[in-house]
């Protein structure tokens, strides 16, 4: 990677921001190097904050090797939940199909996919209306995942305080998990999910009308 004109020391931090930006999008930079960028700005904002805050001294190499860790992490995430999400507007050919919700709801298909080796997980919904418009959607990941169990527990939790943070009142839940369906909808057929069925309905509890049913992931 070349450096900017004059060097990064005698420009302005956004000049130095643009030139990062630029370099990003430069098809001979290599894709695990120009993803980095992030990584090593924040966590360069992290140390120095521990630095000040606590008097905490780290190693450049250490920095930048836990930078591109993480990158590659954070790559292989994104990359499995847009696999799983990237294709759920369009009907499949198995028969499979996604249904719409009610003129006055709308529905949140959530994904989930988590690694057993890195104890991550990558979560994604989608909120569509009658008409099949997508409204609104998000993702994000999850460090130190200790079951895809849990990762789907997360999710749905994340999904409903998000349809409340955005007011959406009357929603459809879709996700991909028979057990913590069960658990909130049969709770006495249940047992062993008591404790996860309580803490959903009080979570679910705070959008004013909502349903929550399990489907397969090929009908989302």
């Amino acid at each position: 990677m070349s450096s900017p004109h004059r060097g990064f020391e005698y420009r302005s931090l956004y000049e130095n921001f643009s030139h990062l930006l630029d370099t990003g999008k430069d098809s001979r930079v290599p894709k695990d190097v120009s993803c980095s960028f992030s990584w090593i700005l924040w966590m360069l904002w992290k140390n120095k904050n521990a630095f000040n805050f606590e008097g905490k001294e780290y190693e450049a190499e250490d920095t930048v090797t836990k930078c591109r860790e993480e990158s590659r992490r954070w790559t292989e995430v994104v990359a499995t939940a847009k696999a799983e999400t990237g294709n759920r507007n369009q009907r499949p050919r198995d028969g499979n199909i996604w249904i719409v919700p009610k003129s006055e709801r709308v529905k949140c298909n959530i994904g989930i996919s988590w690694s057993k080796v890195t104890c991550m997980s990558g979560l994604g919904w989608i909120v569509r209306n009658s008409e099949g418009e997508t409204l609104l959607h998000s993702r994000r990941t999850i460090n130190g995942v200790s079951s895809l169990l849990e990762a789907r527990r997360l999710g749905l939790i994340w999904a409903a305080e998000s349809m409340n943070s955005h007011k959406l009142q009357k929603v459809c839940f879709e996700l991909e998990d028979y057990e913590l369906v069960g658990s909130v909808n049969k709770p006495k057929a249940w047992p062993a999910f008591r404790a996860y069925g309580e803490e959903l309905r009080d979570v679910l509890n705070k959008v004013t009308d909502w349903k929550v049913s399990s489907v397969k992931r090929v009908a989302k």
